[in-house]
């Protein structure tokens, strides 16, 4: 498909250890010259991360005459073509002392500041957020409340830090080091109770307390966090996962979980907090969705900050302040128990999601939080949908257009998203799918015009035979805030004939703002 069908011919890598794993995890190859024959005549130019298979393979492969020189030349040719791209020759070493110079700049701080911001997902909201000028104490609570290693993921440094190789394979291509040998921290990186404290005034009194840890059953801190969040106005608790590779990290690559829940004790430590009957606000920092519907469901507001990176900190207080107005949509679909998994937007018609009943026996059908779903401090007015034309066909583009107007009272942003349904295919297809989004941002009373332009090949779908096609006939535009908030929707037709198009496959909805 890639090289063939689709023609590509530039350097293909493999998957860390993936040419090895053919052989001892896999046992598809007896060996791992056999492993190194299979990727590379499957178009593995690269093995990565060290050359395992293919060094010592290859040779011996090549002299067997169980491989050609060519193919041998073939993907040396691609590899170093890319290196010649990559200007790997003129260049090729890199100068680590400067490492901090190059990226620990304003500039990049302030693009991390911003995505940080964008990234907060405002699950939901009673009035409790941004606080009021009423609060004069906050019990901050949590195991992520003063951790600022929580903010980064599993293969950021601080993660891969805590996994150096002291003592390497030999061959490895591992370089040996220590964690002695490497800054414990070397970007500043602050806690969400020290920039608490930084930002707000000293009239307004933070009694911190950890409460429990992230992992542990450890249940002593419990009193004081209770104790704390009864003398206070409000409690903010802030929960979630430690992402990382290492035995102690809760989410990350290999750290998988047979539920969806909080680790630990923290769930308990969140009830514990909710019976005092005091306002709750509930920041997460997590690296998976979680699932606690009855815990979401009794705090005052849930704000979702997954894994914010090195400006996490300031974004989240920011936000719970109202110093800037989250915007940020639901990139999953919530889950209220693992019964529902696997659950996503874009089902079929079938599965039980559309049967008769419409329910499970003990529980709704749908998500706790839909795909897409992201509140916000303002409200926004979705109207005049506007189709530039209602039929088009193969390589025509049709061009939507709608307004979007802030009638609260305060700045924010909009997800405005762009779904479409097949009315009716040759096989089933999904109630609806993303075309396209735009966020847009809008002053109180502002409105602003959206045009999508939606190429009509990017209707295509994988059909008999696995082969991509354009099919005629009707399709439902809808807009909306989410996957399952639409608020405008129209009509469209694909005109023509059932068509290929493999090499002509589009993934891309440009947008203007007017």
């Amino acid at each position: 498909l890639l090289r063939d069908t689709l023609g590509f011919d530039g350097v293909v890598v493999s998957d860390y250890e993936a040419v090895v794993m053919i052989h001892n995890y896999h046992k598809s190859s007896p060996s791992r010259k056999d492993a190194a024959i299979r990727a590379l005549t499957a178009g593995i130019d690269v093995e990565l991360p060290s050359f395992d298979c293919y060094r010592p393979g290859l040779e011996e492969a090549l002299e067997a005459g169980e491989i050609s020189l060519e193919n041998i030349d073939t993907a040396v040719t691609r590899h170093l073509s890319k290196k010649f791209e990559l200007g790997l020759f003129e260049y090729p070493y890199v100068d680590e002392g400067s490492v901090l110079t190059e990226f620990e700049t304003p500039a990049n701080r302030e693009l991390a500041k911003k995505i940080a911001r964008q990234s907060l997902v405002l699950l939901k909201n009673d009035g409790a957020l941004p606080l009021q000028g009423s609060v004069k104490k906050i019990a901050l609570i949590g195991p992520n409340a003063d951790n600022n290693r929580c903010m980064l993921g599993d293969y950021s440094y601080a993660s891969m830090r805590e996994l150096l190789f002291q003592d390497p394979p030999e061959g490895s291509g591992y370089q040996g080091l220590t964690q002695a040998d490497i800054e414990k921290m070397p970007v500043e990186i602050v806690s969400v109770y020290e920039s608490l404290k930084q930002a707000l005034p000293a009239s307004v009194e933070v009694k911190y307390t950890k409460g429990c840890d992230i992992s542990s059953q450890d249940k002593s801190g419990f009193s004081k966090a209770i104790d704390l969040t009864k003398e206070a106005d409000i409690a903010l608790v802030v929960l979630g996962h430690k992402s990382g590779l290492g035995y102690d990290c809760t989410t990350g690559e290999f750290r998988d979980s047979t539920d969806l829940g909080l680790p630990g004790v923290q769930a308990e430590l969140l009830q514990a907090i909710l019976e005092t009957g005091k306002p709750v606000v509930l920041v997460l920092i997590n690296g998976r969705p979680l699932s606690i519907p009855n815990l979401v469901e009794a705090a005052n507001a849930v704000l979702e900050a997954w894994v914010p990176g090195e400006e996490g900190a300031g974004a989240i207080v920011s936000a719970v302040l109202g110093k800037f107005n989250p915007g940020g949509k639901l990139p999953v679909s919530i889950v209220r128990s693992v019964g529902q998994v696997p659950i996503f937007y874009n089902y079929k018609p079938s599965g039980m999601r559309s049967n008769i009943y419409g329910d499970y026996v003990n529980e709704s059908v749908k998500p706790l939080y839909p795909f897409g779903h992201g509140l916000s401090y303002t409200q926004f007015d979705y109207s005049n949908l506007i189709l530039e034309k209602e039929r088009a066909g193969l390589d025509e583009t049709v061009q939507v257009t709608l307004d979007i107007h802030n009638i609260g009272q305060m700045a924010g942003d909009e997800v405005v998203q762009l779904y479409t349904r097949d009315e009716y295919a040759r096989f089933p297809r999904p109630v609806k799918e993303l075309r396209g989004f735009c966020r847009i941002h809008l002053l109180p009373g502002e409105k602003k015009t959206i045009s999508f332009h939606l190429p009509v090949n990017m209707l295509a779908y994988y059909g008999e035979g696995l082969n991509l096609v354009l099919e005629p006939g009707a399709v439902k535009f809808m807009l909306g805030s989410s996957s399952d908030d639409i608020r405008l929707e129209a009509d469209f037709e694909i005109d023509g004939e059932t068509t290929q198009v493999v090499k002509d496959r589009v993934f891309d909805c440009p947008v203007k703002i007017i």
